[in-house]
């Protein structure tokens, strides 16, 4: 009995499956496709961290340290940065448009502030004894 159960709901699937199948290219649904003109490519965020070694109200240049090796990268503003000066740490977000770097956020880079306490001072560690 289960065997039979079996087969008719099998081909009762088969049966429903058919006409989805059975359907032409021509009787399909078309679906609109934007142009390729109005699609926009996603673009890619950089970020970089160095020394300012110029910056004006149009570019900014950092300094950066890339496997023992001095790079000086520029970057064009959107608009003029304030509070940045020659000689501080800053990072940098930007993407690439055109072969010309594009800032889109700079911060000031703040070191964090390391605290080296003991967490037991009055607790010392005595090394086990050896057996024998």
């Amino acid at each position: 009995m289960r065997r039979l159960l079996t087969m008719a709901l099998g081909l009762v699937l088969l049966c429903a499956a058919v006409p989805i199948y059975a359907a032409t290219p021509d009787q399909g649904v078309k679906v609109p496709v934007a142009p390729l003109s109005t699609l926009t490519a996603k673009m890619a965020k950089m970020r970089a961290a160095g020394v300012v070694t110029e910056i004006s109200d149009t570019s900014l240049k950092i300094e950066r340290k890339v496997k023992d090796k001095v790079e000086t990268m520029e970057f064009l503003l959107e608009k003029p940065l304030g509070g940045i000066n020659v000689g501080q740490k800053v990072k940098v977000s930007y993407i690439n448009s055109e072969d010309k770097n594009v800032a889109t956020k700079v911060t000031v880079d703040i070191p964090r502030k390391v605290n080296k306490k003991a967490k037991n001072p009055g607790f010392k560690v005595s090394p086990a004894p050896v057996k024998r």
